[in-house]
């Protein structure tokens, strides 16, 4: 029983490590299409490409930089720096959530790493 146990926590725990992936590390990235500023200091990116949905958002094709988050600073000034050069950005969310502004009622990556190619 406790092999059993063990085996379903192992597997639970090297999921959920790499669930947060929007996409591959060392893969294509995807181009971000629009980028809306919000009053608060969040950043929501409009994005095109293959990405993993992992975290079962709700949709994918918008993700959202709080204004809250840890080192929010450098990952804005890191997107739009990508927006504006046409290069492709890498993704890796903490979690799924819903932005009041969007109207509340789909959840969308928020996005604690970003990267560019």
């Amino acid at each position: 029983m406790k092999k059993f146990v063990l085996l379903i926590i192992g597997a639970f725990l090297s999921t959920s490590l790499f669930a947060a992936y929007v996409t591959p590390l060392n893969g294509p990235g995807v181009d971000i299409t629009r980028v809306f500023s919000h009053e608060n200091g969040a950043l929501t990116l409009y994005i095109s490409g293959d990405v993993q949905n992992l975290d079962q958002c709700t949709a994918t094709y918008r993700v959202h930089i709080p204004h809250d988050i840890a080192g929010r600073d450098t990952i804005v000034s890191t997107a739009l720096t990508a927006f504006a050069s046409g290069k492709k950005i890498g993704l890796h969310a903490s979690h799924c959530s819903t932005t009041p502004f969007w109207g509340g009622t789909v959840d969308v990556p928020i996005i604690n790493n970003l990267w560019v190619f």
